[in-house]
């Protein structure tokens, strides 16, 4: 198969090798079938949803809309995701405050995260068609499910569930499918809500906490409320598969926050356990390199990169490509040699 290997021009020859090797054992874990999928809202650009940016601003349109008086949030944190789930609350009080309920704003996120047409491309078949022993996302879309429901049409949405106080249930049916239990199909957890039931979606600083039940301060100093169901299923999961991220940027505090945990309580240090699938370009190459030197120190998450000079992400799809190839081959049948 035609897979082109990272230019010079990001790599040198030695960590190109590196990327290569990391990628094999990739396609060594999924192909076994021992692997769990973690999917984030990088992999939901491709149909149209709005990036995280994007969101921010249809919120502050909404509240612009609500009153002339808006005023935008002026964080002082250096963390940038704190900074914009800090933003997203001032937003969402400002909307309860000036028009005495949530209505409007919850109506925006149905709205901006509502199944599109097409509701999935050939890439989200490729990523469910992999024989991951169960799926969890933090998108608030039903893409996946509409990818899975055309390749297993017995699939229901039904099948998937969004995490909250009151999911005890279909949480432990989630963990008995990826035991391989015959009698359940296949899972999507949605660990940060759906646009069907918005109420539940987490999108700022109150919202972690009360998923979480963990408040991280702008130098990530953590206080404790309690561990919710959230931080338990995060825990078994990371505790005791080997998970893959994609459309993840691994920036996200709070999730770093559940992989420290788990690595401070389990693992050596520098100890490689999941992997992740990043782009890369010479725009972007040495920082990328030093964050995924953290990424193996501190959480034990490897990184595969591809290259991505022109945002199409079909280094991507290659890396799928190859993986499904090697699922294929895993899963002939043994024919005796006849002499």
């Amino acid at each position: 198969m035609n897979n082109p290997r990272i230019t010079s021009e990001i790599f040198t020859s030695e960590e190109r090798d590196e990327n290569e090797e990391r990628k094999r054992e990739l396609i060594d874990l999924v192909a076994s079938g021992e692997a769990v999928l973690m999917v984030g809202s990088g992999s939901s650009v491709r149909v149209g949803y709005v990036t995280w940016n994007g969101l921010l601003r249809e919120l502050e349109n909404l509240a612009n809309e609500c009153s002339d008086g808006f005023v935008p949030y002026e964080g002082t944190s250096e963390d940038e995701l704190l900074e914009y789930l800090e933003s997203a609350e001032h937003i969402k009080s400002h909307i309860r405050n000036k028009t005495g309920d949530l209505g409007r704003y919850y109506a925006l996120l149905q709205n901006l995260f509502s199944p599109k047409d097409p509701p999935f491309e050939d890439f989200h078949r490729k990523l469910v068609s992999l024989p991951f022993r169960g799926i969890l996302t933090t998108n608030y879309d039903t893409v996946l499910e509409a990818a899975l429901g055309e390749l297993e049409p017995p699939f229901a949405y039904d099948n998937s569930f969004v995490i909250d106080e009151n999911s005890a249930g279909r949480v432990h049916e989630f963990l008995m499918a990826m035991n391989n239990d015959k009698r359940i199909t296949r899972r999507i957890a949605h660990l940060h809500g759906k646009f069907d039931t918005p109420s539940n979606i987490i999108l700022n600083i109150e919202d972690y906490y009360r998923a979480y039940g963990l408040r991280l301060t702008t130098n990530h100093v953590q206080r404790d409320s309690e561990w919710t169901l959230y931080r338990k299923l995060l825990w078994a999961v990371l505790a005791t598969r080997r998970v893959v991220f994609i459309g993840f940027s691994m920036t996200d505090p709070y999730f770093n926050k559940m992989l420290e945990t788990v690595s401070a309580d389990l693992w050596r240090w520098d100890k490689s356990i999941h992997f992740a699938i990043m782009s890369i370009s010479s725009t972007n190459a040495e920082n990328l390199k030093t964050r995924a030197d953290g990424l193996r120190r501190e959480y034990g998450v490897d990184t595969i990169f591809y290259e991505d000079s022109d945002n199409s992400h079909q280094g991507l799809d290659r890396i799928l490509d190859e993986i499904g190839e090697a699922c294929k081959v895993r899963n002939q049948p043994e024919t005796d040699d006849v002499e």
